[in-house]
């Protein structure tokens, strides 16, 4: 007798009964699966670039990029085919015992009975199909504006013979896929992007095909409807034969990038509202006095342009902010050179103020023409009973006097020199030339004096930093600007030269003009126009001049471009 062996070199009888009996099972228990062939990269056209290939044939053998071993661009039966399969259903679980959150679910394991899927499918599932499966179609969206059922999609990334497949025969008969969830990507555009209305759709645009007027195809990543008869060959978006369809397509329901767009737009306009310059906001800020060459008279300081505090400023901070409306005007005094804003109030108002604020022992009255210091004061919102109230508080205007300055300590223009300088010490005559009693007449500082010591500023002392510069002289100096500079400059004279860029402050020290800062204070936006870190960073238009041919290479380049290989000469030139 030959010896016992359940294993044939070949398959027989033994073989086709359990087969029969395991497609029975899958047929009568399985779940339906709704697969979308992958027919392999869609042809890029000719190409110098040897690293991708133009295929005769559209075969998922095929190779997109050959350097980076991927197929970005993919071409997809339009016919759907049907499988039965099997897979064990799970809950949706958090594993919180790792660092962050991890569901248990994203991946899938299905099993599909081999000679089915051969017969019916044509080959084998592999890495590249893409299954739907219709018995989780969600029929209650939580958005009512959609009109189908919302799909739930996978892809395959790994596929193999099923370890419970293999019969006592010792061959498979299971076929095992691994799935993921479909993302929205480049890969599967295709699909995503199909319009959920099917009746007018020709699928992907093909040159070869003519088209009547009222139906929608795909090309590239967008749908068009053709607007008339279009001839072959006539590729979209030409705006004589095709439009951007308006058909809601899978993408725009499955796929999240609308709400990651609306998400990052509003993250975007909220930054502008709470940050809408770029660097430090220099407008409000006090223009401390600097050293100069000398701390006082005949002694040199070794503080050159450093902050130095002015002395004999008397102020008075008491009590609260009053509250009350006023207008801004400009107030001429023949004693000063230009004119200074002021904020006129009535005298009800002032008497009201000075009757409010009597009991705080203020150092100087709240009269007219007094020294005020303007602060920007928000008051917190106030809470109803119920617990709710305004999210914003109120913002003012507080008015606080303070005293004069007893001495010769600024300029109209808040540019210090010797902070500590005495016109009315021993030995000073205001005329040394450019020496410690060097004097600017044209300071607009104390009114008894009319002069400080010269000291040029280079900057605007502490307000220095990251972006500072917007092209105005501090506290609203006037400012010239132009191509040139003027002829007859004079001594503390603004200048913005508008033919450079950025544009450049000047000013004129009576010898030369110095460079104060550069106008590059843009909105917080990403356009050529806003000159900030992260603008640099995305619109680099800076170029690169090529000694080799003399030609400009812009510094912002794809990243495709800039690996692109550049294949040899055929035949080589020595």
């Amino acid at each position: 007798m030959p010896r016992l062996s359940l294993y044939r070199p070949n398959k027989q009888n033994d073989y086709r009964f359990l087969d029969r009996t395991i497609h029975e099972m899958y047929t009568v228990g399985g779940t339906d699966l709704y697969i979308h062939k992958y027919l392999g990269p869609t042809n890029q056209g000719a190409s110098i670039d040897y690293t991708q290939p133009e295929y005769a044939t559209l075969s998922p053998t095929n190779i997109q990029d050959l350097l980076f071993l991927e197929n970005r661009d993919r071409t997809y039966d339009p016919n759907v085919y049907r499988l039965r399969g099997h897979y064990n259903v799970q809950n949706l679980d958090f594993d919180l015992s790792q660092f962050g959150l991890f569901l248990n679910n994203d991946i899938i394991f299905i099993t599909v009975h081999y000679n089915d899927m051969i017969e019916q499918f044509g080959r084998k599932l592999m890495v590249g199909d893409v299954i739907e499966l219709p018995h989780l179609l969600d029929y209650n969206p939580l958005d009512e504006k959609i009109p189908t059922a919302l799909k739930r999609f996978y892809q395959i990334t790994d596929a193999n013979y099923a370890s419970e497949g293999f019969s006592v025969t010792w061959y498979p008969h299971l076929w095992r896929i691994k799935c993921e969830k479909l993302v929205d990507s480049q890969e599967f555009s295709q699909i995503l992007q199909e319009p959920i209305n099917q009746d007018n759709y020709l699928g992907l645009w093909d040159k070869t095909k003519t088209y009547p007027p009222g139906y929608i195809v795909s090309f590239g990543d967008k749908n068009y409807e053709s607007i008339t008869d279009v001839p072959a060959g006539i590729t979209p978006p030409d705006p004589t034969y095709w439009k951007l369809s308006e058909e809601q397509n899978l993408k725009d329901i499955l796929a999240t990038y609308n709400k990651n767009i609306a998400i990052n737009d509003a993250a975007l306009q909220e930054a502008a509202r709470i940050l809408p310059k770029s660097g430090y906001d220099q407008g409000n800020l006090y223009i401390v006095p600097t050293y100069g060459e000398y701390e006082s008279n005949n002694t040199l300081s070794h503080k050159y342009n450093q902050p130095a505090p002015p002395i004999g400023v008397v102020t008075d901070n008491v009590g609260p902010p009053i509250m009350t409306r006023g207008s801004v005007m400009m107030v001429k005094n023949p004693k000063y050179k230009i004119a200074s804003p002021a904020i006129k109030v009535s005298k009800k108002v002032v008497k009201s103020i000075w009757d409010l604020s009597a009991d705080a022992d203020m150092s100087c009255a709240f009269e007219s023409f007094v020294h005020v210091n303007l602060e920007k004061v928000t008051i917190a919102p106030q809470i109803i009973g119920t617990g709710s109230g305004a999210v914003e508080g109120e913002r003012i205007l507080s008015l606080v006097p303070i005293g004069g300055v007893t001495g010769p300590y600024g300029t109209a223009d808040n540019t210090y020199a010797t902070a500590d300088q005495d016109p009315t010490a021993p030995n000073f005559t205001g005329t040394e030339p450019y020496g410690p009693n060097t004097m600017d007449y044209r300071a607009d500082c104390d009114p008894r004096f009319q002069y400080i010591a010269r000291s040029s500023p280079r900057s605007f002392g502490y307000t220095a930093g990251y972006l500072t510069g917007d092209g105005q002289a501090p506290n609203g100096f006037p400012t010239g600007a132009g191509i040139s500079f003027p002829q007859n400059p004079q001594v503390g004279d603004y200048f913005l030269r508008i033919d450079y860029n950025p544009q450049i402050l000047y000013r004129w020290d009576g010898q030369l003009w110095i460079r104060i800062s550069t106008k590059v204070r843009t909105d917080t936006g990403f356009t050529t126009d806003d000159k900030s870190q992260l603008s640099g960073f995305i619109n680099n238009d800076n170029v690169i001049y090529s000694n080799n041919d003399g030609k400009l290479i812009p510094q912002s380049q794809p990243l495709s471009s800039i690996l692109t290989l550049a294949p040899d000469t055929l035949p080589p030139v020595a």
